[in-house]
């Protein structure tokens, strides 16, 4: 194995004894190397370049401070320690942990509250997918954000803003590390968070002072990293491989492969999006209520749900969809896609903290011609239909987008392409205490100004 990847297996923790023992015979042999080590160290670590410059002085050539010394007896003998690893290792840490102990704040900011490593800044048209607060200006503790509407913007406590596009999935991993597991974002980093770490599914970008965006396609797909201004350096995990880039300069990784180009990525190195087919309802949505008072509840902004104890305010939503032009042959997943919008009626602590949504398919033809003003007894129910799937909303979230994504659901539209189909969603829990002021869920119907409306997603199968 090339001495770059066992440096680069030892600082993920992968390093095996034999692999420890080859590492200590090249590190003992080539002062280069021990260079290279101290900085890849100091940059796992998160130091900033004035650490790896006090590392390299303090570690890899201590003869520089006394004339006459020799570089061999300066720098020691490098031994195996205890399990194997490089005696080193072990100077390099105690080192770095110097730096630590000395580093003035701006080098290491420090959060008031250290479960919280990010706060998000802003959300433009933003519908999330995610267990962390999404509300701007909310303290965020490591977790994942899944963004699949908008733009957002998360400032981490370092400093460092990512801006991602939906549709995107963050990982929120310390101060100064993040992941984004696919999406594109745009990476800005001030002087105090040089040294930030965005890792993707086969690599990772190290920051050096700079703005740089990411494309990830997905694990095992292409990358992409554009330098717009400054510098990045870039890494291949499974060789170790890595290149640095300035201004005007980019990087893919690709089938394993690192590539640096000056200019822009050229396109054809991404590999081409599957386009997604979006259906929405044109309008055939809408909301019954039991006691058919539609007036003073019905808006047609948004589609009304409540359960409470066979109550009169009980509501649920109908939406229909014309498949009929869908190429099922070439389809792989279908999807039913509903942004949740706050209703402003109700109580959500009078509700369960979590709660149970379903969503039937209509195959009760006698009820197929139901209309925008149906009546409760004339509008289909989930009796008139068969489960499709569930999907849950704890009763603290009020925006964000929902719905169910399987092969129940693609089957269903599939079989009844030839007319028009219609989901039925109904709400299966209830409320704390039956018929009280529970909060009413609601859903974005195709004129509400904000949110979009229900929409099938399908996506087709990927050509070999």
């Amino acid at each position: 194995m090339d001495p770059k990847s066992l440096i680069h297996r030892y600082l993920i923790g992968e390093v095996s004894e034999s692999e420890a023992a080859e590492l200590d015979r090249l590190l003992e042999a080539d002062s280069d190397l021990r260079r290279e080590f101290v900085i890849a160290a100091a940059m796992d670590t998160g130091l900033r370049e004035v650490a790896f410059e006090q590392a390299i002085d303090d570690v890899v050539d201590p003869a520089r401070e006394s004339a006459g010394t020799t570089t061999t007896e300066s720098a020691g003998k490098v031994s195996a320690g205890k399990n194997g690893l490089p005696s080193i290792v072990l100077v390099t840490a105690a080192s770095i942990l110097a730096i630590f102990f000395v580093a003035p704040a701006w080098i290491f900011p420090q959060s008031e509250d250290s479960a919280t490593v990010a706060t998000l800044l802003s959300a433009e048209n933003a519908a999330w997918e995610s267990s962390l607060p999404t509300t701007p200006g909310s303290e965020l503790a490591p977790g994942l954000m899944k963004l699949v509407a908008g733009i957002a913007t998360v400032q981490f406590r370092s400093g460092a803003e990512v801006m991602i596009e939906a549709p995107a999935n963050l990982v929120l991993i310390s101060p100064m590390r993040g992941r984004l597991l696919d999406g594109a974002a745009v990476v800005s980093v001030p002087k105090p968070a040089i040294g930030f770490v965005l890792e993707t599914p086969d690599g990772y970008v190290v920051d050096h002072g700079t703005e740089f965006a990411v494309k990830v396609a997905g694990q095992g797909k292409p990358s992409a990293f554009e330098v717009i201004k400054g510098e990045i350096s870039v890494h291949l995990v499974s060789t170790g491989e890595n290149v640095r880039l300035t201004d005007r300069q980019s990087a893919s990784i690709s089938d394993q492969q690192l590539t640096s180009f000056d200019g822009q990525l050229p396109e054809e190195t991404l590999e081409a999006t599957h386009q997604v087919l979006r259906i929405g309802t044109e309008g055939r949505a809408t909301s019954v209520i039991r006691n058919n008072k539609r007036k003073k509840r019905n808006h047609p902004d948004l589609l009304m749900i409540k359960r409470g104890a066979a109550g009169p305010w009980d509501q649920r939503a109908l939406c229909g969809f014309d498949v009929s032009d869908v190429d099922f042959t070439a389809m792989k997943t279908a999807r039913l896609r509903l942004n949740l919008v706050p209703s402003g009626l109700g109580f959500a602590t009078r509700l369960p903290k979590i709660n149970r949504f379903a969503v039937y398919g209509l195959t009760n033809k006698a009820k197929s011609d139901w209309v925008i003003e149906s009546l409760w007894e004339d509008a289909p129910g989930p009796e008139d239909g068969v489960l499709l799937g569930t999907f849950e909303i704890p009763r603290s979230v009020q925006r964000g987008s929902f719905g169910i994504e399987n092969e129940t659901l693609l089957e269903f539209l599939k079989t009844h392409s030839d007319s028009p189909v219609t989901l039925i969603i109904d709400r299966l829990t209830g409320q704390i205490d039956g018929e009280g002021p529970g909060l009413v869920h609601a859903f974005a119907s195709d004129s509400h100004p904000e949110a979009s409306g229900p929409i099938l997603e399908f996506s087709p199968q990927q050509k070999n």
